[in-house]
């Protein structure tokens, strides 16, 4: 199957297709209100854009019509009787007088001739309804379908019925073959076989009687023209959208840098504060160690002042923990224990064996321990003592003899 052919049936398909939806109805109505909303003289110029030339056979000679739009009017005539080669140049002559590549040249027989038929058949058979005239042409006409040309035109559609109405026209093939026979020897190519609507040399009925075989194979300058704009249109899309896709990865591209970029800022700027935060921290920690943690001076201040002064000491360690063991004598050791607990900066005082009288002092030997106090307490104490020690200062200058 040529290529040609299987492209013609794959259109005739979508042409059914097609008929089945409301658009060609809607566009229709449509190009008739535009073309209604034009001036005169413009619609008939719409009009004769679509040209054909019509053939009759009449006793003795071919009468050729040319219709432009509505308007048909005889254009010519060709004897039988004339030889063909002058056939062919009368009518190369006539041609040649319309500048239309595309002219359709139709046969058309009197309605007389054709044999109709009013058919109704189901809906399913419009996509082969062809071959299903075929195939019924025998129970509807006196003919077999290889004895006629026939063609149809679908009348109506009933979706509720699922049903078709369909016009079936015909002609026997033995009296229009002599017919085409003449025609061809006189160099006349047919786009198809029609008959008259009404009288002849009026409108033709829009049918084509002739098989697609038969039918003058035209190069379709049209279509080929919109297959390239096709073609040119799907090129620069693809243009379009290559260019799209290359400025979008561009772009990507351009925004994904920058993004990097503000990540390694970012990154370093965390990097930054992390040090700073850490540093902070360890200065921080010196900060508060210092300022939570007792000094000697302070240890050895509040023992002087808790301690009473018939009590010394002989021995004072501290360990790392904080923890003070004392060794003394006092007159009296088991007070001890209440003038520590009073303390600021000690905790958890208590004696760390038995009071032993010591017989050459005449004292009682004590063995104490207790804890060194850490947190906000000997933070505060310090604040405390800081403004009574300037206090103390000013008293001793106030009540200091004058030099």
């Amino acid at each position: 199957m040529a290529i040609s052919d299987a492209l013609d049936i794959q259109l005739s398909r979508l042409r059914v297709r097609y008929a089945k939806t409301p658009l060609p109805r809607f566009f229709a109505w449509w190009k008739g209100e535009l073309v209604g909303m034009l001036p005169e003289r413009w619609r008939t110029l719409v009009a004769e854009r679509a040209e054909e030339l019509l053939i009759e056979a009449q006793p003795g000679q071919f009468v050729i019509w040319r219709q432009s739009g509505a308007r048909c009017a005889e254009f010519g005539r060709l004897s039988r009787e004339m030889p063909a080669e002058e056939a062919r140049s009368e009518f190369a002559r006539l041609r040649g007088l319309i500048d239309d590549p595309q002219l359709r040249i139709y046969y058309c027989v009197p309605a007389a001739r054709c044999l109709r038929r009013d058919l109704t058949l189901p809906a399913a058979a419009e996509d082969k309804l062809r071959q299903v005239l075929t195939f019924e042409m025998d129970r509807q006409t006196p003919f077999k379908a290889e004895q006629v040309y026939f063609d149809y035109r679908i009348a109506a559609r009933d979706a509720a019925a699922k049903s078709l109405a369909v016009n079936l026209t015909v002609v026997p093939r033995a009296q229009l073959d002599p017919e085409l026979a003449a025609l061809a020897n006189f160099g006349i190519a047919l786009d198809g076989v029609d008959c008259w609507q009404g009288a002849q040399g009026g409108e033709r009925a829009g049918l084509n009687l002739l098989p697609v075989e038969r039918r003058v194979k035209r190069k379709n300058q049209r279509l080929r023209l919109n297959f390239a704009l096709a073609g040119a249109a799907s090129l620069l899309l693809f243009i379009a959208m290559w260019q799209s896709l290359a400025n979008r990865e561009a772009s990507v591209a351009a925004m994904t840098a920058e993004v990097e970029k503000a990540q390694n800022d970012a990154k370093q700027t965390a990097a930054l504060a992390k040090k700073l935060e850490e540093r902070a921290a360890s200065a921080n920690f010196l900060f508060h160690l210092k300022s939570d943690t007792t000094t000697m001076t302070e240890l050895l201040a509040d023992l002087t002042q808790r301690l009473p002064d018939d009590t010394f000491l002989e021995r004072l360690t501290v360990d790392d923990r904080g923890k003070v063991d004392v060794q003394g004598q006092s007159n009296n050791a088991a007070r001890l224990i209440d003038g520590l607990q009073k303390s600021e900066v000690l905790t958890n005082p208590g004696f760390a064996g038995t009071i032993q009288s010591d017989p050459r002092t005449h004292k009682e030997r004590f063995n104490l321990s207790f804890e060194l106090r850490h947190g906000p307490r000997a933070a505060e104490h310090k604040d405390n003592k800081a403004p009574a020690d300037k206090a103390g200062a000013k008293a001793e200058a106030a009540h200091a003899p004058a030099a």
